[in-house]
């Protein structure tokens, strides 16, 4: 009976010791896989770290902002360039200040094949790169202030704005019966001919009320637009389309529209009530 259990406290210690053998054989391959995946990880992002250019391009604009034009953010695969690559679009040789004040209107079209710099604002709407950083700080400075800005469209494309302007004609026809260049010139003082918008230039913003998103006059009655009205000089913006200023920028008022032009300019615009045409001193009439 006494060798019996010796050797059964023999046997048990020999399993007891198999069991920590294989314990600690578990042990040392999990932690070699813990540290297996962790350089993984890290080898990963010094790639990605090195090599910019291949990371994945930005996803397409989601279908946020709904308004009554419809989505209007943009694919910023499209505009993505370097800041080398700006086109001219009326800056002058040496002046790094002209792209803030060029001027985009009914008369005054882009030139063909602009495409700015842009960047992302919030909810996948983009700007232009140079002006965007200001657009953020008046954003911001309201919603500090208890306002809930709302921005339902910014940088479009020319395939975008050319969606937009015939969708408009197409509405116009049917609401009021008239048709061709009749349609497309009623069409136009609400949705700007495509390389007419200054959406297209990459400077310009519409800015709404989250709780007011319709686009018409009422919109200047909200205490969102009252703000932007007031502020935005100090950002370097302006109400692009004043009231009472149709003729001279052949667009009808609009209390949501915002164009980036600089706070020196911006300033003297708001301050003397006139429009973008006037400070420059070329109007439709003059063209």
């Amino acid at each position: 009976m006494r060798r019996y259990r010796e050797a059964e406290y023999e046997n048990r210690g020999t399993r007891t010791r198999k069991r920590k053998r294989k314990q600690a054989m578990q042990r040392k391959i999990l932690g070699f896989c813990m540290f297996t995946f962790l350089l993984g990880v890290l080898c990963g992002r010094i790639v990605f770290a090195k090599n910019p250019e291949e990371r994945p391009a930005q996803a397409e604009a989601e279908d946020i902002g709904q308004t009554e034009y419809g989505r209007n953010n943009q694919e910023p695969s499209e505009a993505e360039e370097t800041a080398g690559d700006y086109a001219s679009a009326g800056e002058e040789a040496g002046d790094e200040e002209a792209w803030k004040l060029v001027l985009v209107n009914k008369w005054n079209p882009m030139e063909n094949g602009y495409k700015p710099a842009v960047a992302e604002i919030e909810n996948n709407y983009y700007f232009d790169a140079r002006a965007v950083g200001y657009l953020q700080e008046m954003l911001a400075a309201g919603r500090r202030e208890g306002l809930d800005f709302w921005v339902c469209s910014a940088y479009r494309t020319i395939e975008k704005q050319t969606d937009l302007f015939e969708d408009k004609v197409r509405r116009v026809t049917a609401e009021t019966g008239l048709t061709g260049e009749a349609a497309r010139e009623k069409a136009g003082t609400e949705v700007a001919l495509p390389g007419t918008s200054e959406h297209n230039l990459g400077l310009a913003v519409d800015i709404v009320a989250r709780d007011y998103q319709i686009l018409d006059e009422k919109q200047a009655r909200t205490e969102e637009a009252r703000w932007l009205e007031e502020n935005c000089w100090k950002y370097g913006f302006i109400l692009r389309y004043p009231t009472d200023k149709t003729e001279e920028t052949g667009i009808i008022f609009e209390p949501w529209h915002y164009r980036y032009v600089g706070e020196k300019a911006a300033k003297e615009i708001m301050e003397r009530g006139i429009c973008l045409e006037e400070y420059l001193g070329v109007t439709g009439s003059s063209l």
